[in-house]
């Protein structure tokens, strides 16, 4: 059997300019990263481990105050923001990646050390069974 696609523009000529033109203007194609090709766009640097995962993101000419760091049930959200004053000029990034169930969101970590984002982002930790007396 044939699969018939009835909007071809979705894959080819307009999903390469689309992602041609968000890579000119600093923004990604799809930021919620529901594939990994969409994740590995964003993330420079990433592994994982037993405790967590380990993230590396280049922000070059952004300073800690200029960068801010939230999470919710779904995504980690980086946002950094500066203005050139001398030239009238904002430069903005904003990077979202989804999040699974298992992360703990209030055990994240950030550091900024010379335009480099540094994330831990540790595992929830799962309950132990317990056993319940019967009376």
């Amino acid at each position: 059997m044939n699969m018939i696609n009835h909007y071809p523009l979705n894959n080819g000529l307009l999903s390469d300019f689309d992602r041609m033109i968000n890579r000119a203007f600093g923004a990604e194609s799809n930021p919620c990263c529901d594939s990994d090709t969409s994740c590995s766009k964003s993330i420079e640097s990433q592994s994982q481990d037993e405790d967590g995962w380990k993230l590396r993101l280049e922000l070059p000419g952004f300073r800690k105050g200029e960068v801010k760091v939230s999470a919710d049930e779904e995504y980690l959200t980086v946002r950094a923001e500066t203005e050139d004053e001398a030239r009238s000029f904002l430069t903005t990034q904003e990077r979202r990646i989804r999040i699974s169930e298992e992360v703990n969101t209030s055990g994240i970590q950030a550091k900024l050390e010379d335009g480099i984002l540094f994330l831990e982002i540790p595992r929830r930790v799962k309950e132990k069974p317990v056993d319940i007396v019967i009376s």
